[in-house]
């Protein structure tokens, strides 16, 4: 999905508006799915070379071409639930999306719930998520 290209966002309409949020929920779910997070390729289409995560375990992690999040061939699907995501505009270029992420596959209690911010960057005229924050909360 190209929207939005040389154009400032605030200036497509919210119809617009609202197909960039829905196709920005996309390419975040597609980051949650086991075939992306096991895909080297996939993932490299959706971060950018400069990609930097401040994970919900504390940990900082960047983005290297050919990593993979998940290797285990064996590994069960996790069930993820978005709730409440929003985009805004940061610039002409750039989408902050927030929401919050419910992990039901999780037995441990104090991880299963996250409040989680993405900046997405229009490169090449192809969304890029540049930057990733995941923070552990109690149940919502």
């Amino acid at each position: 999905m190209k929207v939005l290209i040389g154009q400032p966002i605030r200036e497509n309409g919210i119809e617009q508006i609202k197909l960039l949020e829905k196709h920005i929920l996309k390419l975040e779910k597609d980051l949650l799915k086991p075939e992306t997070r096991k895909s080297a390729e996939k993932i490299s289409t959706l971060l950018s070379d400069d990609f930097i995560e401040f994970s919900s375990s504390g940990n900082i992690y960047n983005y290297n071409k050919d990593d993979v999040f998940d290797n285990d061939s064996n590994s069960s699907e996790i069930k993820w639930e978005v709730k409440e995501f929003k985009i805004k505009e940061l610039s002409n270029d750039c989408i902050l999306a927030t929401y919050k992420l419910i992990k039901h596959s999780e037995l441990r209690e104090n991880m299963k719930y996250s409040l989680r911010s993405s900046i997405w960057r229009l490169l090449n005229g192809t969304w890029k998520m540049i930057f990733h924050q995941g923070t552990l909360t109690s149940e919502f």
